[in-house]
């Protein structure tokens, strides 16, 4: 059970999540306490959490996708700018409309809209799992 777990995408996935929302937050938050506006400091946040969460997804959590990284790399961009603005607008919402302190307003963004759709999206859209290899075929030549 173990085994299946650890190779699980969904798994491998919240892992690099976690590690990418722990960057993501202390960038915001520092950002939040040096005075910068909410926006910038959700977006700013977003925008840094994203690099690192490409690779991370590219490398450990999608290891069976054969795209090249210019294609989930454009693919990648434009789903970061939907999602950091959709987030963005969120956490404003959420901190200057309902007066909720910057954390909390940026983890209920990440965990209500971020997090479902993003998974959805990393894997069936940006690092789609590569077509099964045929039987008798050696390093991507055809038998």
């Amino acid at each position: 059970m173990w085994k299946r777990l650890r190779d699980s995408w969904v798994v491998r996935g919240l892992g690099a999540g976690a590690a990418t929302s722990l960057l993501d937050h202390a960038v915001g938050v520092t950002l939040a306490l040096l005075g910068a506006p909410t926006r910038a400091a959700a977006m700013s946040g977003k925008v840094v959490g994203a690099v690192f969460s490409y690779f991370a997804h590219r490398r450990f959590t999608f290891r069976d996708h054969a795209q090249p990284l210019v294609a989930s790399g454009a693919r990648y961009l434009a789903f970061v700018i939907l999602i950091t603005l959709v987030h963005g607008q969120v956490v404003v919402w959420l901190r200057d409309g309902l007066g909720l302190p910057y954390v909390i307003a940026a983890v209920l963004a990440d965990v209500t809209v971020v997090t479902p759709a993003w998974m959805l999206a990393l894997r069936y859209v940006i690092f789609p799992a590569a077509p099964p290899r045929e039987s008798g075929a050696k390093d991507g030549q055809a038998p």
